[in-house]
Parts: structure tokens; sequence; C-alpha cells
């Protein structure tokens, strides 16, 4: 406990900064745990994201709204104590929040999420108690560390600072080490243990602080006046809306860059809040300096918009003249750190994400030097500034992510973005006209000449100039077909993810298992992929329906076009034939809200370490397969790993196993035992009907009928070799963070 003999309020000031540091490390910690809970029961498509995105914003921005009201009506030592007790409740959600999260939303009340508006709502209530507690926090503190508003702007600089600072330290390390070393749930506690010190740790040091009230009784405080706040409310609102959307213009070429593994986004985001919490304490060391913050402010935003615009042209220049950089899969070989790897990982980001974040850090302060004039109203202030800034910021989640990447791509709203730039150096004084006249023709410039979405693209996955491309980008992603020599290849997210003509191992993965079943006439498939497995398991003529679910909307419409091309004519049959249903979508929220069974579920999946891979990997997704297959239905698994073989055998009670060429290994799960019958397979395979199927298909059959011959089989059950543990869980998806298995 300390004592009020030894310290003083300003002594005292290190420890709250610390404990706000280390609140910060929770809030994102938090933040990246409960986005993966909830996208369990919302799904993991770009709308579903973009709720749990917007639902949390909104919170933070009550809370913000709260705390402004609350705080310049309590004493800066009841303040701190408030601040305490919210950490406490914090961390008596989060210990809570695995049971509401995932435990009753996701397993008993999923069938709520297949309404959009209930949905929205759920998400909302469910996130609205500990955002608003988190939200709260700033203007509570920003009254505690300031008697007068003289230094006002300088300490909120700092504790906005180093509260961005630890957020960004909270992604990095729960993104890199402590989600894949312990689990989502363990983390959660460990997020929860750091909240309760930091509350018991405010709450003792708040008897450093003066008791006396801001206002006496009975006298409200005086109302907001009509000077230039609501200007800079504006101000910062529109800042916000171009903050998030450049950071998910940035999110969108870098992932496609990197080739987004499970690590990639908690990466990213630390390189984002730690310069703009570098930039907070930037801008709180210098602000003494600064007589025009407006100006500044203006300046900044307008540089902020053309760095962002020039660097991602720039970039996608230098990824078009090393395409060596791009072959690979996105695997990080930890024995083999080599300078491709630094280079995407390290200076790829510091160039692209920290110059602009450190100037919209640096300008935190200087709106608080603008905005607060009166010690009355220091925590309002900054609540309503704070307000300001996340209304902008989710109103640019919802509008950029949702509606401007779908309707312009990225190249179009970065244009629009210039529109903004416009905007802030326009409202310069006139005295800066000569430097206004330079800043408004080299964001013209940009406007005029940015590359279009195919050249930026191209740029972007490094394709030649004059080298066959198409390429389709809308909110859930980007995707593109380029074809050299008759070859085609699909790129999906960055990665290249197959070939044209169909690649062989997708025609082995649809046709071997649709004829195998004696009478497969409902088929679901998760994933779309090329196309070559959804069209070839509708191989046996007593198919009825085949339902394909696709996270990445573009490669649906990428597909289409290639479809009127002479390599790509398979796809005109895929899409012609009246048996296929497409839906864009999260696949496994598909399956688990779907009212009927299958004869076959086939996730043609993607690589494990892949971001989210997990969730279609784990235990409770293969159980969720098995309850939705009819009595003898079968599931369809391509082998990844040991891990994911190890978790399919602990759900299916049998499970054969087909090893062929090309290093193909798939995993065929039933509630009975799946024969591998190599003369009723040829059988079927010579059927009129499947020759002439096969053939508009594109499929070569001579080396169909070599695989089903050479063949290698494993039968597994759990009545001869025992149920095996489960290895990847929802909640500890250990082959997506395949980098920490040495530590769990």
């Amino acid at each position: 406990m300390f004592s009020s003999k030894r310290f003083s309020a300003k002594s005292a000031l290190p420890v709250l900064l610390f404990s706000f540091f280390v609140s910060g490390f929770t809030a994102l910690l938090y933040q990246v745990v409960w986005q993966r809970m909830l996208g369990l029961f919302s799904g993991s498509d770009v709308r579903s994201v973009s709720i749990v995105v917007a639902s949390y914003l909104a919170g933070l921005g009550l809370g913000s709204l709260i705390g402004g009201w609350l705080s310049d009506r309590l004493s800066r030592r009841q303040a701190v104590q408030t601040f305490g007790i919210c950490s406490l409740a914090i961390a008596a959600f989060a210990i809570c929040s695995r049971f509401l999260f995932y435990d009753l939303l996701f397993r008993q009340l999923l069938s709520l999420a297949s309404s959009l508006l209930l949905l929205l709502l759920i998400v909302f209530i469910c996130l609205l108690v500990p955002t608003t507690l988190m939200g709260l926090s700033l203007p509570l503190l920003a009254k505690a560390v300031n008697r007068n508003s003289n230094q006002a702007a300088v300490r909120i600089g700092l504790l906005y600072g180093v509260n961005t600072l630890g957020a960004g330290l909270g992604t990095l390390i729960s993104g890199w080490y402590l989600i894949g070393s312990f689990g989502y749930e363990q983390t959660l506690y460990l997020g929860a243990a750091l909240s309760i010190v930091v509350g018991l740790v405010a709450l003792a040091s708040a008897a450093l602080f003066e008791s006396d009230r801001a206002f006496e009784v009975g006298i409200s405080p005086p109302s907001l006046p009509s000077d230039g706040f609501k200007a800079w409310c504006w101000l910062v609102f529109c800042s916000g809306f171009v903050a998030i959307s450049l950071e998910i213009v940035w999110f969108r070429v870098l992932d496609i860059a990197l080739q987004s593994i499970a690590y990639t986004y908690a990466h990213l985001l630390a390189f984002i809040l730690v310069s703009n919490g570098l930039g907070s304490l930037l801008g709180a060391w210098a602000i003494g300096g600064i007589r025009q913050p407006r100006q500044v402010f203006l300046w900044i935003q307008g540089l902020v918009i053309a760095y962002s615009a020039i660097a991602i042209w720039l970039i996608s220049l230098y990824w078009q003249a090393h395409p060596e950089l791009r072959a690979d899969i996105g695997y990080i070989d930890p024995a083999r750190i080599d300078a491709a790897i630094v280079f995407k990982y390290g200076i790829l980001p510091l160039v692209m994400i920290v110059p602009p974040n450190l100037l919209l850090g640096f300008y935190f302060p200087l709106v608080q030097k603008a905005v607060q004039t009166d010690r009355q109203r220091i925590g309002s202030r900054v609540g309503l500034i704070q307000v300001a800034n996340i209304i902008g910021n989710t109103t640019g989640s919802l509008l950029t992510g949702l509606v401007l990447l779908d309707h312009l791509g990225t190249a179009g709203s970065v244009r629009l973005l210039t529109l903004f730039g416009f905007g802030f150096v326009l409202l310069l004084q006139a005295n800066w006209r000569s430097i206004k006249v330079g800043a408004v023709l080299a964001l013209l410039s940009i406007a005029l000449f940015f590359p279009s979405n195919l050249r930026l693209w191209a740029g972007l996955h490094g394709i030649k100039p004059g080298q066959y491309l198409i390429v389709a980008e809308d909110s859930t992603g980007v995707a593109a077909i380029t074809e050299v020599n008759r070859q085609g290849t699909l790129l999906a997210s960055g990665q290249a993810q197959a070939q044209f003509p169909y690649m062989h191992v997708h025609a082995l993965l649809g046709m071997i298992p649709v004829l195998l079943h004696p009478q497969p006439a409902q088929v679901m498939i998760i994933g779309l992929g090329s196309g070559g497995t959804p069209h070839t398991i509708g191989t046996h003529p007593l198919t009825q329906q085949v339902r394909v679910v696709e996270l990445l909307g573009a490669e649906l419409s990428v597909l289409r076009t290639y479809a009127k091309t002479e390599v790509g004519k398979p796809l005109h049959f895929l899409f012609q034939d009246p048996r296929f249903q497409f839906k864009v979508g999260d696949g496994r929220r598909e399956l688990m809200l779907a009212n009927q069974r299958f004869d076959i579920i086939e996730a043609d999946a993607i690589n494990p370490w892949r971001s989210r891979a997990g969730m279609l990997y784990s235990q409770e997704f293969f159980q969720a397969v098995q309850s939705h297959l009819k009595p003898g239905g079968m599931s369809v698994q391509w082998n990844v790993g040991p891990e994911t073989e190890q978790t399919y055998r602990n759900v299916f009670p049998y499970v054969t196993q087909l090893d062929m060429s090309d290093h193909l290994s798939f995993l065929l799960g039933s509630d009975h035992r799946i024969e591998f019958n190599r003369v009723g397979l040829l059988t079927k395979l010579d059927a009129p009907e499947v020759l002439n199927f096969l053939a508009n298909a594109g499929v070569n059959v001579e080396a169909m009928r070599t695989d089903i011959k050479t063949a290698t089989v494993h039968y597994y059950s759990h009545a001869q070799d025992g149920q095996p543990p489960a290895i990847n869980t929802d909640l500890f998806p250990r082959s997506e963070y395949y980098l920490n298995r040495s530590r769990s």
C-alpha cells in the first residue's frame, strides 16, 4: 500500500502511466481473442468481421462519451478509483467471456446468427460492457493527472502514447507467442490477471490524489462553449475516417504481398499501434514549440494521404521488378530466416506503415493543446474528441471495407481518399498560399496518375507488363488469374492456389470420393479454389445437388470471367451445370446453419498455417461435419499433416487414408468402414456418362486409372486402433500457430 506521506500525486504519475500501458496491452490481447471467439459465432467473412470490429469501436466510443461526462464530475482521486474499478470489472468479464462467447453463443445459440440484424445486435450487446469500460479509461485518467489545463496536452499525449504502445506490444506478444503457446482461453485468463493487477494498483495509488470535487454539489458544470471545439470534432472525425480507411488498404496490400498467415495480422497491427504511440509521445514532447496546432494538424492529414498513396504505388513497382520475392507459399521456416523474410516482415511494413502512423499519433497532443482551455472540461473534451475519432473509424471501417472496395477497388479507394487530402489542404490559412498550391498539385497528380486496379494488382502479384492477367476485387478480397504458355494460375489473396487445366490432385479429391459412395445425391463442398475439386465431385450421375461455399467472393467473379477463354472452358461446363449452387460466405457457418444432411461433405481447404485455417482443422469442425452427414455419409478431408490426421481420427470412428501421386494424401471419415474397391472404381470410371463428364472437365482419365491401381490404402478405426486425443481445437489451433509447436 502506498503512503501519501512519502509519495505525492506527481510521483504517482509514472505508476499510473505504467498501469495504463498494461491496460493497453490487455485491451488488444482481449480484442485478438474475442474477435476469434466471436468469429466462430458470426463467421469469418468480411461482413461478420466488420460487424465485430464496428461493435468493438462503438463500445469504445460510448465509453469515451460516458467517461468524458463522468470525469468532470469526479475528484481526481475518484477518477483514479473509477479507473481501477473498471479494470477489475473488465477482468471479471474476461474470465466469463469464454462461457459467453464460445459455450453459450457458439455452442448453444448459433442459429441466431442466421439473421443479420440479430447478429449485429447480439455482437454489439456482448461487447458493450467491456468496451465501454475500456473507453472510460482515457477521460478518467486525463482528469486525474491534470490539475489545470496548462500541461493537459502534454500529459494527455503521454497517456495516449503509453496506452497505445502497450496495445502494440499486446498484439505483438499475443499474436506471436501467447496464443500459439497457450491457446485462446489461457491467453484470455492471463489478460484477466493483468487487468486485476492494474485495478489493484490504481485503487492503491488513488489515495495520492486530491479528493476535492470538480464542482460543488447542486451546481452543474458549464456547458460546452460554441468556440472552435465543434470544428475540431469534425476534423478529428474526418481524420479517423481516413486513418481506418488507409489501415484497411494497408492490410489488403500487405496481405497480398506477405501471403497472410496466422501471425500476419497481429504483426502488422503492432507496427501501426507502436508507431502511433511513439508519434503521440513525440508530439507531447514537441507540443510546447508549436504555435499553430490547427495548421500542423491539416498538414499532417494531407501528408499522410499523399505518403500512403505514393508508398503503395512504389511498392507495387518494386514488387513487379522483383518477382522472386513471391516465389514461396507464405510459409516461414524458423530455421531459414533469409533476407526475403526480413524484407517482407520488417522493411516492407516499416516503409508503408510507420511514417504515416507516426504522424497520426503526433497530432493527438496537437488537438488536445487546441481544445484544452478550461480545467473544468478536461475530461469531457478528451472524451468527445475520442468519440469523434471513433465514429470516424467506425464509419470508415464499414464504408471502405464493405462499399468502396466493392465498387472502386483498392486503386479507386486510394484516389477517393486523396479528395480528403484536398479538403484538409484547402483549409490551410491564406498565408500558406504558395505551399498550398504545391500540395494541391501533388495530390491532384496522385489522383490522376495513380495506377488502375489492374496495374496495381499486376505489380503487387509480380506479373510482368504485357502478361495475361484478369483481376477481381470486392470487399472479400482479391483474386486473379494469369496465363503463360496456355497454363493458367489462380492467385487467391496473393497465393498461387491452383492451375488450369485443373490440377490432377484436385480432380482426384473430387472424383474418387463421389465414385466410392453408392448414392451421393446431396453434396456440400467448402472451398471453390480453381473449381477443379467442386467440378469433379459432380462426376457421379446420381448426384442431384452440389452446394459450394467460398469465402473469397472475388474468386467466383474471376473464374466466371476466365470461363469464357479457351483454357478456362471447363469452368463454362461447371457454371452451366444446374446441380451446382454457389454461395459466398463462411463455409463452416453455412454448414452449421444448414437445415439438411449430406451424403458427402468435403473441405477443399487451405494450408493449415494460413490465417484462420484452424477453423477448418479443429475437432469441433470435424464434429460439425459428422453431425451433418446422413447415415452412411462420408467426410472428405485433405490430409495436411499429422496434427490434422490425428484430430480427424479422434472424431470419426472409421477413417480410410488414401495416398496417391503428387504427394496427395486424403482422409475419408464415416460411421462405417469405407472400402477402397479398385475394381468397382475402375468400372464406374469407364461408364460413358462419367467419361463424357470428365472430358468436359478436361480431366486425364488414364492418369486417374493409374492412381486408382497404385493407391496406398490405410484403414483406421476406434475399435481397432483406439481413439487418439485431438490436437487441434477451436480454442487452441496448434497447426495454425506452427511456429509455437516446440512450446505447446
